[in-house]
């Protein structure tokens, strides 16, 4: 009995540790963002397609940094119930009613939840860098 009481003591700590990073889509982890970089996809957008591994090259040189991605997927209903999960949780509503279509990501102040720029695929991956950085 006291094993299965320290095996249950132990999977509390766990969750209790796990519990209070915040994961995004990505697979970034990012307690303490300060921005939010909201990328608007859909599977049959091609420039949402681009902008796949454009975000990965700037996830990697970001790593460091305080900007959490999010990915609003508007590829069909079960994405999209998804999506307004994570803007519920996020508090970022705003920023999901306030844009329309897709491919292109929204930079947002973590703690206002106010749009700071836009990132399309018309800019450079240093330009959106610079913007991001800018941003931050």
């Amino acid at each position: 009995m006291k094993f299965v009481k320290k095996v249950q003591n132990l999977a509390l700590v766990l969750i209790f540790l796990t519990g209070f990073s915040v994961s995004n889509v990505f697979g970034q982890e990012n307690e303490s963002a300060t921005l939010y970089a909201v990328m608007f996809h859909a599977d049959d957008c091609i420039d949402s397609e681009l902008m796949i591994p454009i975000v990965k090259d700037l996830q990697e040189k970001l790593k460091d940094k305080k900007v959490e991605f999010v990915k609003f997927d508007f590829s069909d209903v079960a994405s999209k119930e998804k999506t307004h999960k994570t803007a519920n949780k996020l508090g970022l509503n705003g920023i999901l009613v306030s844009n329309q279509g897709t491919g292109f990501i929204v930079l947002a102040d973590a703690k206002s939840k106010k749009r700071k720029a836009v990132l399309t695929t018309e800019q450079s991956l240093d330009e959106m860098l610079a913007i991001i950085l800018k941003n931050l």
